[in-house]
């Protein structure tokens, strides 16, 4: 499976929220996940467990780059999510644990993703699904064209994943040693 898809930091989520209302977005109930990435060797896995949408295995591929960019992605939706959880982190090991509160909004072919994610602060995702590669520019053009819309500058884009981003959240809060020979 294949879709585009940007991110970027949001101050102010009440602003993108009656932007995508003015645009005729269609909402969706807001949901709480818990994605839990796993430790891979090749693109990145994680173990989804959401109440409304139920548990589901993800593994992507997609380039760390600023701005809208390519994801290659698999999805197994689960009956035991606990099970699997506790095979996966004896396996690979946990990279990071990412829990947030998402609102999806739908403006034509392109989901928007109001994201407040613990230990992070506020983010929007658009993604854009390509359902036949020969529409990969189009759909990459209408993400750009609702980036725009939604006002999404360029300075707010982010290149990474929110397991990659938790990682230097948890580097920035260890307790430094300033002893000599010390770590910091």
């Amino acid at each position: 499976m294949l879709n585009i898809e940007l991110k970027a930091r949001c101050e102010d989520l009440g602003r993108l929220r009656e932007r995508c209302e003015s645009l005729g977005a269609e909402s969706q109930d807001p949901e709480r996940q818990i994605d839990t990435y796993f430790r891979v060797a090749h693109g990145r896995l994680k173990l989804r467990e959401s109440l409304q949408s139920g548990p589901e295995l993800i593994h992507y591929i997609r380039g760390d780059v600023a701005g809208a960019r390519e994801s290659h992605y698999q999805l197994y939706r689960l009956e035991d999510a606990e099970g699997l959880k506790a095979i996966l982190e004896k396996a690979l090991g946990v990279k990071a644990v990412v829990a947030k509160r998402r609102e999806i909004y739908l403006i034509g072919n392109v989901r928007v993703h109001l994201d407040k994610v613990q230990d992070l602060g506020n983010f929007v995702e658009l993604e854009g699904i390509v359902e036949n590669p020969a529409e990969l520019v189009y759909v990459g053009d209408e993400v750009q064209r609702l980036r725009q819309a939604l006002g999404i500058e360029d300075h707010a884009l982010v290149k990474e994943s929110y397991a990659d981003l938790m990682g230097t959240v948890e580097v920035s809060r260890r307790p430094r040693d300033d002893r000599p020979g010390g770590s910091s």
